[in-house]
C-alpha cells in the first residue's frame, strides 16, 4: 500500500512539474487574399485552428478580426525584404499556446464566414519554440478566390437577366482604373438544364463597383441553374456562386 501510494505521489509529482515548465508563447496568424490584402471583419472573419501537426491536440482556436491593411503598402509600393505589412488594427488572431518543448503545429483557416460560397480553407505547419513569440506580420496563409454573389430575373418570352456582384476575398473592390480593375477578370455565367449544359454566357462589367451582368433568351421551359464564375488568368484565382431559377411560359 505505501509503495502504491509512493507511486501515485511521483507520477502527481511529474505531471505537476511537466506542467510547471509550460510556456506560453503567442503566435500572430493572419490571412490574405491572393493578389489583395488581409481577410477580417468586413467579410465575416477567418476561422483558426491551432493543433499539434503530429497528435491532433488542439492548442487554440478563435477568429482572424481587424482591418484590410494598408492598400499604399501592400498593393501600390514595391514591398522590401523584412518589411512589416501590418499594424495593431490589421486583421489577425493571437493565438496563445502553452508548450514545454519545441513542437510542429499546424495553423488551419476557413473563411470568409460572411459569404459561405467563398468559403476557403488554408492550413500551414510550423515548429513554435517555447516562449519564442511569433508576432508582428506573423503567421501569414495566402487564400484564393473571389466573393462572387450572383443571381438572376427572368421575364416574359423567356429571357433572363443574370447578375453577379463580386470582390476580392478580402472585400477589396473591383472598379476602373482601380487596384483590381474589371478588364483583367472574366465573368461568365454556364445555364445548366438537367446537370447538361445549354449555354455558356459573358458578363460584362456595369458597374460602378463590383456588377457585372448579362441578357439570353432561352427557349425552353424548366429548371435551370446557373454557374457565375469571375476568373483571373494572371494570378489563377477563380470564385463561383450557384443559383437556381425556372422558364415557364414559353
Amino acid at each position: 500500500m505505501k509503495l502504491s501510494k509512493l507511486l501515485v505521489a511521483a507520477t502527481a509529482g511529474l505531471l505537476f512539474s511537466s506542467a510547471s515548465f509550460a510556456t506560453e508563447t503567442n503566435i500572430m496568424i493572419r490571412a490574405k487574399a491572393v493578389d489583395a490584402k488581409y481577410i477580417g471583419t468586413s467579410v465575416g472573419g477567418v476561422k483558426v485552428v491551432v493543433e499539434d501537426a503530429e497528435t491532433g491536440e488542439i492548442l487554440d482556436s478563435g477568429w482572424i478580426n481587424g482591418d484590410t491593411g494598408s492598400t499604399k503598402s501592400i498593393i501600390k509600393e514595391p514591398i522590401s525584404r523584412g518589411q512589416v505589412l501590418t499594424d495593431d488594427k490589421t486583421a489577425g488572431f493571437l493565438a496563445k499556446v502553452d508548450i514545454n518543448s519545441p513542437r510542429l503545429l499546424r495553423f488551419k483557416l476557413v473563411g470568409p464566414y460572411g459569404y459561405r460560397q467563398a468559403l476557403q480553407e488554408a492550413t500551414v505547419t510550423s515548429w513554435v519554440i517555447p516562449g519564442k513569440d511569433i508576432v508582428g506580420d506573423g503567421i501569414t496563409l495566402n487564400m484564393p478566390g473571389f466573393i462572387v454573389d450572383a443571381w438572376t430575373r427572368v421575364l416574359e418570352g423567356g429571357k433572363l437577366e443574370i447578375y453577379t456582384k463580386a470582390s476580392l476575398l478580402c472585400g477589396c473592390p473591383i472598379y476602373p482604373d482601380g487596384p483590381w480593375d474589371p478588364k483583367n477578370y472574366e465573368a461568365t455565367a454556364i445555364l445548366m438544364q438537367n446537370e447538361a449544359k445549354v449555354a455558356e454566357v459573358k458578363l460584362d462589367f456595369t458597374g460602378p463597383v463590383g456588377l457585372f451582368s448579362a441578357k439570353t433568351t432561352l427557349k425552353q421551359n424548366g429548371h435551370y441553374k446557373a454557374i457565375v464564375y469571375l476568373f483571373d488568368k494572371t494570378t489563377g484565382n477563380v470564385g463561383v456562386d450557384r443559383t437556381m431559377f425556372e422558364i415557364n411560359d414559353q
